[in-house]
């Protein structure tokens, strides 16, 4: 049976997961049929706000309240927030050679920036799962050690 943080931090995964998909998706729609563009006029900041708010947001904030509340530090649960920051990280990279194929719809400089500030949360999705494994490491050593 999983506990909370493990269960918590697949939903992270999840999270990233979406985010990842709904941005190459975003892209390719703002890339078009044929690299024509969009058939309609779109104001591109407000979709993908809401993209970012309803997965990497929470995904974010999860990993860090999960690194909080698990104090057994579950293996699992480090080994999930790690692949989460990469496939962030995978994500973004490939999500940064399609901006370039946006042609017909002027993006605003946060936007053409986006994968450059979440492979930093990637790497930082990352770091906070490295510490949590070393933490799982250093605490069942010391239990065999006591032993």
């Amino acid at each position: 049976m999983l506990k909370t943080g493990e269960w918590l931090s697949l939903s992270v995964l999840g999270l990233v997961v979406l985010f990842v998909f709904l941005s190459i998706s975003f892209y390719t729609f703002l890339i078009g049929p044929n690299s024509e563009g969009p058939q309609r006029i779109i104001e591109p900041s407000s979709s993908f706000i809401q993209i970012i708010f309803l997965s990497v947001g929470p995904a974010v904030v999860l990993s860090f309240f999960t690194n909080a509340i698990s104090r057994d530090g579950s293996k699992l649960s480090s080994l999930l927030v790690v692949s989460s920051g990469v496939i962030l990280i995978v994500g973004m990279i490939y999500v940064s050679f399609l901006i370039p194929q946006v042609k017909h719809i002027e993006l605003p400089l946060w936007i053409s920036n986006t994968p450059l500030i979440f492979m930093g949360f990637g790497v930082l999705l990352f770091l906070i799962g490295v510490s949590k494994y070393r933490k799982s490491t250093q605490k069942r050593n010391t239990a065999f050690d006591s032993n």
